[in-house]
């Protein structure tokens, strides 16, 4: 069984936390750039390897907020010892809406969706993801681990 995201963080397999931040996305016209900023503020010189693949997950995550809920509200960062945790919340408070199993292929055999594969994308880079409530609506955080922390 796939290590989950909250164990991967609450049982300390991903080490102690080193920084957290929490950015403000809303009413931004650029989300998506604020949230590279701050990436590259956190994670240069700590977690370089991990960087490219944070700000596609950050960029993806805020993406489905912005299409499928009122927006991104707030980026979360978390660098631990082993790995970093990406946090996008937004008002949306239908967890169920977002997939178990996300698919970048439509119904039909051989064809690929027109949507749905940021989280398609989300899954392939991240060691693991979830979506969690919130007091405001949900949060879909996403793991990315360096190649010596926890593999799921």
């Amino acid at each position: 069984m796939s290590t989950t995201t909250a164990e991967l963080v609450h049982d300390q397999s991903l080490g102690d936390l080193l920084i957290h931040r929490d950015v403000v996305l809303d009413g931004l016209d650029t989300p998506q750039r604020a949230a590279r900023t701050v990436l590259v503020d956190v994670l240069d010189g700590k977690a370089e390897d991990q960087l490219f693949d944070a700000m596609l997950v950050a960029s993806e995550l805020i993406a489905n907020a912005i299409q499928h809920s009122s927006g991104a509200v707030l980026i979360r960062v978390e660098v631990y010892e082993f790995g970093a945790a990406l946090g996008v919340v937004d008002r949306g408070a239908d967890i169920t809406a977002v997939p178990a199993r996300p698919s970048n292929s439509s119904v039909d055999e051989g064809t690929v969706a027109a949507s749905g594969r940021g989280l398609f994308i989300v899954d392939s880079l991240a060691s693991a993801w979830s979506v969690e409530e919130t007091e405001y609506g949900k949060i879909v955080i996403a793991i990315l681990t360096l190649p010596a922390g926890p593999r799921r």
